[in-house]
């Protein structure tokens, strides 16, 4: 009998790492943002401090800036904290997408931080004024461009590690920082040389460049949280990988959806009708190892199967004879039979197409002619072969056929188109009942 399984899903939950893995590298991020935020701290009140001191927007605006990376570095550590915990009844999905809410804030307190420092840089280029100590300042500029360049480097070199696209957005964010302090560091120069609208300039070029990164920010959170898809290359990837599996027939659909440093996979395959939900389930559970092994950020992977229902069959019989006719009886061996006949039949219209004799060139080989037929049935691409007991039919052709999904199955009836008749009959029985 060929079996229809039916169209079923099987979850394949769990991360790409082991669990204690996977925390490990949340904590070795928690970590870098708690040394980052310390470092921020002392940034801010350097900056602040002296930008008040000897007046200068332009290190006030830095500081704020970098105040901004302290809002993001919080954020961070605490959608990172929130990471680690365990999935649980309510958020069966686990808390990753904390993450990207705490990005989402920081990118709100961005906007909001880069428009207050446009608007006192407008006033400095309209009203300016002189700096007490400009020597000091440069100081403090040129330590906070160094602190900028360090700090975006480490940040990088740990988010791309557990690919944390908070992380990497602070470190971006540094790599800013180092061009801002820079332009702070020309905007307090130009104090010394009597061009003291410059200094607004520079902290109008730091707010736009705040703002742009706030709204870009916003954007790639927003997109995450609404399920839009960040990376299409990862699509492209499970394609390619569950396309190998000879036993897929079709990939139908790919859905993916990033949660915090994680995605979630959603696939659609097409397999035949012919295979057992014992081996459906083999396949699937292949496919979410392979899958894991090759894209590290997957987390949870569902396999939808649906099951190509075939209406037309190419079935086998072993025949004693090229001369056989439909009145005749079988051939009592598979491995001697002289002949194999092959009729191609229509389920749906329960017609037999066609049908020929073809000799088995194998009948007189010395050995393994059972598994040398069976070859030469798979040559032909046959789906069923119709035995008189599939119960002592060989196991060696029995394994050569199944790696072509061929199916195994009894006699119904003694001559070879009684035989026939009753597969079309008792295929037509067995789909009439699944449809049940």
């Amino acid at each position: 009998m060929v079996e229809n399984s039916g169209a079923f899903a099987i979850r394949r939950g769990g991360p790409c790492l082991t669990e204690q893995g996977r925390k490990d590298l949340l904590a070795e991020g928690e970590k870098a943002t708690f040394i980052t935020m310390l470092c921020n701290l002392f940034l801010i009140f350097f900056k602040m401090a002296t930008g008040i001191f000897v007046g200068s927007i332009a290190l006030i605006a830095s500081g704020l800036d970098a105040l901004t990376d302290l809002i993001a570095s919080l954020a961070v550590l605490l959608g990172l904290r929130f990471s680690q915990k365990d999935p649980s009844k309510r958020f069966p999905y686990g808390y990753y997408r904390m993450e990207t809410l705490a990005t989402l804030i920081v990118a709100i307190f961005i906007l909001l931080f880069g428009l207050s420092v446009l608007v006192e840089s407008f006033r400095i280029i309209i009203n300016p004024s002189t700096l007490t100590q400009p020597v000091f300042g440069l100081l403090i500029s040129l330590i906070s461009i160094l602190a900028a360049f360090g700090l975006y480097q480490y940040n990088m070199k740990i988010g791309t590690k557990i690919a944390s696209n908070a992380m990497i957005g602070t470190a971006k964010e540094f790599q800013l920082d180092t061009v801002t302090n820079a332009l702070v560091f020309v905007g307090i120069l130009a104090h010394i040389v009597d061009f003291p609208q410059l200094e607004g300039l520079v902290g109008l070029m730091i707010s736009i460049l705040i703002i742009k990164t706030g709204v870009e920010f916003g954007r790639n959170s927003l997109l995450t949280l609404l399920d839009a898809i960040d990376d299409p290359d990862i699509i492209e990837q499970i394609q390619s990988i569950v396309s190998q599996f000879p036993e897929v027939q079709k990939v139908s659909n790919i859905r993916i959806r990033r949660s915090g440093p994680y995605y979630f996979a959603d696939i659609e395959i097409q397999m035949p009708a012919t295979e057992t939900v014992k081996s459906l389930a083999q396949v699937t559970h292949q496919l979410e190892s392979s899958l894991k092994e090759k894209i590290s950020q997957l987390d949870s992977i569902m396999i939808s199967v649906e099951p190509i229902v075939k209406t037309l069959y190419k079935v086998a019989i072993a025949v004693s004879s090229l001369e056989t006719k439909t009145k005749d009886i079988p051939a009592e061996h598979f491995g001697l039979a002289p002949a194999f006949l092959i009729a191609d039949i229509d389920l749906q219209s329960q017609v037999i197409i066609s049908r020929r004799v073809v000799e088995n060139p194998h009948r007189l080989a010395e050995r393994k002619r059972g598994i040398l037929g069976a070859e030469f049935l798979n040559e032909e691409g046959i789906d069923i072969l119709l035995v008189k007991e599939p119960g002592t039919f060989g196991v060696g052709p029995k394994a050569i056929l199944a790696e072509n999904n061929v199916v195994v199955d009894p006699f119904r009836g003694e001559t070879i188109q009684e035989i026939l008749d009753g597969f079309i009959i008792h295929q037509k029985q067995a789909q009439k009942a699944e449809n049940m």
